[in-house]
């Protein structure tokens, strides 16, 4: 369970999402760039797995609420400390987040007992994520310490 709990995908979206809205000024960039980046980082080899046992797990779960939590810590310093345009910041690092909310359906059936349904959606999405295994855990917390160096950077001006 502890493996599970060192890794927390939402947060690596979120803190991409917000370096992209305070080095990106214009609102008009930076969402659609931070919406974008949730492909990006989609892409590269991440922790996880697509195994409806998964879904259902006490780790899972926990896991949910860690990175929740830990999304929410990274808006609330961003109120804090209020960066220049930290603003398009905590905006940017929910748009970055956002496109994961279409598994919410997967979850909700998955503990249920229920198939669920894909869409073109979440199929694109899942297209995007070729390599989302336990071992993918490294590639995750070397993104989550540079971003969060490059997040004090970019703050620290």
């Amino acid at each position: 369970m502890i493996y599970y709990l060192i890794v927390m995908t939402a947060i690596n979206h979120a803190l991409t999402g917000a370096i992209i809205g305070l080095v990106i000024v214009d609102p008009v960039i930076a969402i659609p760039v931070a919406f974008a980046s949730h492909f990006v980082l989609d892409a590269l080899p991440h922790f996880g797995s697509s195994k409806t046992d998964f879904l259902k797990s006490l780790s899972f779960k926990s896991m949910l609420v860690i990175d929740a939590l830990l999304c929410i810590l990274l808006v609330v310093i961003l109120a804090i400390v209020r960066p220049q345009n930290w603003i398009i910041a905590a905006i940017c690092a929910f748009i970055a987040t956002s496109p994961d909310f279409v598994w919410i359906g997967k979850y909700l059936e998955a503990n249920k007992g229920k198939a669920w349904k894909e869409n073109k959606f979440s199929k694109f999405a899942a297209a995007i994520q070729w390599f989302q295994r336990p071992i993918g855990a490294v590639v995750e917390v070397a993104w989550l310490v540079a971003a969060i160096v490059l997040m004090r950077v970019i703050i620290a001006g």
